[in-house]
């Protein structure tokens, strides 16, 4: 299977996990009711008591009008996925005909089993959505993306170019292009690219669209109302960006996008966040990240060391006093450093959260490295 091949495999299983999205959340849903089910009816109906909801789309309250708001919620989750989905179908003419053929026999076929890990994605980009494009992700921006264009604004001037690895959702590319860069974000994922291009081009008013990423777990929360509560997006008007504005998606592995011989020298800064510890081996994307800045250009980095291929054979995991190391071997010279304070990442307002103690780094391009032959 050649690369375009493998390209349209990948976009073909996002849009199936897509169409799988509501089987397969309202499946999980039914199995609470089939646990209400099985209690003492004793028991069920205090519960009905105790829980203080009723639902207006069923006319039942308590516990059962929980389940059923939560039915309700995935519906219309479902209902913005399948209007991502229809507005991208012909995203950079990855499907055809045929194509078109398969989505639909999937989407009848009812005894498919949706894979759980392509629907944890699904759940990821929901949450991603509220994380990257709504108000109620301000705060999480703030701490991660602000050292980032701080950086760059104090290194390069307005009009310079800025490239984004591991753009997701493309609001730090989109942040650096409104004020005035050569803004360019790359994704290899369609899980992320697909939402983003849906909010960049089909979007015409602020909160235009609502979800509600938070329904598909029910441990942790201080009330059901956190739980259901909607998430409208975007909080900003992708088209307040200049006419002029240069501002563009990629998508593609960063390596092999990037270490092509146009590339080389086209960029005055490159801006990661949360990304180095996604790869296999943090050399080549060093050596890459080296290739595509002009000498004198910087790199600002925000993150963690959570290297996603840990229990891959081919990964190679490294403690920050070794990456650090690492960058003056590979033409850079730190020229600011420092570890940002706690930074809660929740996504829910429930009792739950991730704390990190993300590094900051700005390395400024001082040489030319030759790139390692690959195996």
């Amino acid at each position: 299977m050649d690369d375009l091949e493998l390209e349209r495999a990948h976009f073909r299983g996002v849009l199936r996990a897509w169409s799988d999205y509501l089987q397969h959340a309202i499946s999980v849903n039914s199995r609470r009711r089939a646990s209400l089910a099985s209690l003492p009816h004793a028991h069920q109906q205090i519960l009905a008591e105790t829980v203080q909801i009723s639902s207006p789309v069923s006319g039942a309250s308590g516990f059962r009008a929980k389940l059923d708001e939560i039915d309700d919620r995935i519906r219309r989750n479902a209902d913005v996925l399948e209007q991502v989905a229809q507005f991208t179908r012909s995203f950079v003419g990855l499907l055809g005909e045929d194509d078109d053929d398969e989505q639909e026999q999937a989407a009848d076929s009812p005894n498919k089993s949706p894979a759980e890990g392509d629907q944890d994605r699904v759940r990821t980009v929901l949450r991603q959505i509220a994380r990257d494009w709504s108000s109620e992700g301000y705060e999480e921006r703030r701490s991660a993306y602000q050292p980032l264009i701080d950086a760059v604004d104090a290194r390069v001037s307005e009009g310079g170019s800025v490239l984004v690895p591991g753009a997701g959702l493309g609001r730090l590319a989109f942040e650096f292009a409104l004020k005035g860069y050569r803004a360019q974000g790359n994704e290899f994922s369609y899980y992320m690219l697909l939402p983003s291009h849906f909010i960049l081009n089909n979007t015409s008013r602020v909160r235009e669209h609502t979800i509600y990423p938070y329904i598909h777990s029910a441990s942790n929360w201080v009330s059901t109302e956190d739980m259901l509560r909607p998430v409208h997006f975007p909080d900003v008007l992708p088209t307040m960006l200049s006419p002029n504005a240069d501002f563009s998606m990629v998508a593609g592995e960063f390596v092999e996008v990037y270490a092509k011989d146009c590339e080389h020298n086209e960029w005055d800064a490159v801006a990661t966040c949360f990304f180095i510890d996604t790869a296999k081996n943090l050399l080549r994307y060093l050596e890459v990240i080296n290739r595509v800045l002009r000498v004198g250009g910087v790199w600002a980095n925000v993150g963690p060391l959570l290297w996603h291929f840990e229990h891959d054979s081919d990964s190679i995991e490294l403690s920050l006093e070794e990456v650090m190391e690492l960058l003056p071997r590979f033409g850079f010279e730190i020229e600011e450093r420092r570890t940002l304070e706690r930074q809660q990442y929740t996504g829910s307002g429930g009792m739950l959260a991730h704390l990190y103690m993300p590094e900051f780094w700005v390395c400024r391009k001082t040489r030319e490295i030759e790139m390692a032959p690959a195996v």
